[in-house]
């Protein structure tokens, strides 16, 4: 709560004037977060089939800027560790994550029209592993080299999109 409460330059006490208690506020930052990707996915709606891979992997720069920081990791990764210990945070957890799924199912239904269900499917979580692994990489290793590992992880996501 304390570093909810310096991140929104507040007081614990005001932030529960708000919020009912702890799995609200955990409900309100996870929507937020949800309604941050569904705006990144719809922006996406309107790309040809033909180029959406190349669109895709322009966002690669974003996503590493909201994944990989320590700062924004750090909130990410309290709310995960209270969803290991809590059984309502973990269903609002898992809740977005189906709902998350599901926008990147549709994503690799466009790239690969008639896939092996199963195959995309692990190859989004694999993809899922990724972005999410990297909110400990943030805190483990903030000093990396941007600029290569986006280059490289454009060439990961290449192959995790394109069923073969």
């Amino acid at each position: 709560m304390a570093d909810i409460a310096a991140e929104a330059r507040m007081s614990v006490g005001v932030i529960y004037r708000y919020f009912a208690n702890k799995e609200a506020i955990i409900e309100a930052i996870v929507a937020n977060d949800l309604a941050e990707m569904r705006a990144k996915f719809a922006e996406w709606d309107d790309t040809p089939d033909d180029q959406l891979l190349d669109q895709i992997l322009l966002t690669v720069d974003f996503a590493l800027d909201h994944k990989y920081g320590p700062d924004k990791s750090a909130l990410a990764l309290e709310v995960l560790a209270e969803a290991a210990r809590n059984p309502r945070v973990a269903a609002i957890v898992q809740a977005a994550d189906v709902q998350e799924r599901e926008l990147g199912r549709n994503l690799c239904d466009r790239l690969n029209p008639g896939c092996d269900r199963k195959r995309m499917d692990a190859r989004g979580e694999i993809i899922g592993m990724l972005f999410d692994g990297m909110m400990i990489r943030a805190v483990s290793n903030p000093d990396i080299d941007r600029e290569a590992l986006a280059s490289e992880l454009r060439e990961v996501l290449k192959v995790l999109f394109i069923l073969k």
